[in-house]
């Protein structure tokens, strides 16, 4: 073994010597692979080499290393953009913005959440509250002035038929103790008969319905249903103090000092009663100028006899007439109106009249308004 002579190649190497060798071997391996990439290494040969900062010592200055910048390996894939920063990274100082909006966005959200409580859930504040004002239910009815005839409904309901009847069996003076206004009533009814509308509607004798009415504290009774005609007829009844009823017949029949077939009968301007159906109208001639005057259509039973009456606008007159529209009556009485007119001004028709007082939204007057 001592004389044997090996070749140079394979002549076996000390420690030292197979380091040297894998080093030149691996030399040879980066050599060819780099010549297989090409100009591809080369560029990125000289990106590399771009970003290594070059250092130059000047005459007098301690040469001092420079600290370079650490060149990404091949599995870091390249350097990592701040927006790609995940997770811990967010919250380091790399982005020293990103907790401050994070913080600034959670306040905002809870003073918005806030204010959304306070106007869905706000909580009762009895002290701010005011006692509502409640009303109180009194068993004195004494003050009411229709209680008693509501109270006897059953009772009056028969008495007011029977007196109904007597008052229209023509039994001469009689009859005048029955009537709301005694004799002075009876005779005004004996003249009242030559001028009495043809139609009827003040005698009902079928499906009978008592109703009960107050004007300016007067009580008064109102039966309604048909007539022998079926018409749906309107009597009016006054209650004394006896307890016993009275027929009225004016506000039953209608009584009119002027009716509106007997304008031309009108003279002079003193105001006359009359009792009929009013419907508001558009109509003005010249002698009533639409900005001065406010018209209404006035008829009794018969809707084709009518006449034009005028109210001055802000008067009185017009408005309680403009009120009456809008009270709640019952189907009958529906329209009823009692109101005073007089002649027209000069250039009005005959057919056109100036309403100048309103007394009530029925037929049924007090017996000072009742006229002579």
């Amino acid at each position: 073994m001592s004389g044997e002579v090996f070749p140079q190649s394979k002549v076996p190497l000390d420690e030292k010597s197979l380091f040297e060798t894998e080093l030149d071997d691996l030399a040879r391996t980066g050599s060819e692979s780099a010549s297989e990439d090409g100009s591809i290494s080369s560029v990125l040969a000289g990106e590399t080499a771009a970003k290594v900062p070059r250092w130059v010592a000047r005459a007098g200055e301690p040469v001092q290393p420079n600290r370079l910048s650490s060149i990404a390996s091949e599995t870091d894939h390249g350097e990592r953009s701040e927006w790609e920063l995940q997770g811990e990274a967010a919250w380091t100082g790399l982005h020293a913005g990103s907790l401050w909006w994070v913080l600034a966005g959670i306040l905002g959200v809870g003073v918005v959440v806030f204010f959304l409580v306070q106007s869905f859930d706000n909580p009762v504040r009895p002290t701010s509250i005011d006692e509502p004002q409640r009303a109180v239910i009194s068993d004195d009815i004494s003050n009411i002035p229709i209680a008693d005839l509501v109270i006897r409904a059953a009772e009056i309901m028969p008495m007011a038929s029977q007196v109904l009847e007597e008052a229209h069996s023509g039994g001469g003076l009689e009859e005048a103790q029955l009537l709301r206004g005694g004799k002075n009533s009876w005779e005004k009814r004996k003249s009242w008969a030559g001028r009495r509308p043809s139609s009827g509607g003040h005698y009902p004798v079928s499906k009978l319905q008592l109703n009960a009415a107050t004007l300016m504290g007067h009580p008064y009774l109102i039966l309604m249903g048909l007539d022998k005609d079926y018409v749906a007829s309107v009597a009016y009844f006054t209650s004394e103090a006896d307890g016993s009823l009275k027929y009225d017949w004016e506000a039953s029949e209608g009584y009119s000092e002027l009716l509106p077939g007997e304008v031309g009968q009108l003279r002079g301007n003193d105001p006359r009663l009359m009792r009929g159906i009013v419907t508001p109208s558009t109509f003005y001639p010249p002698a009533f100028p639409e900005l001065e005057f406010q018209c209404y259509v006035i008829h009794h039973r018969d809707a084709g006899n009518f006449i034009w009456a005028f109210a001055r606008r802000g008067s009185e007159a017009n408005k309680r007439m403009r009120g009456h529209f809008s009270l709640r009556l019952t189907p009958s009485t529906m329209g009823r109106a009692t109101v005073r007119v007089q002649k027209g001004p000069e250039g009005a028709r005959a057919n056109q009249l100036e309403l100048v007082e309103f007394i009530n939204s029925d037929w049924f007057v007090l017996m000072d308004h009742s006229g002579g």
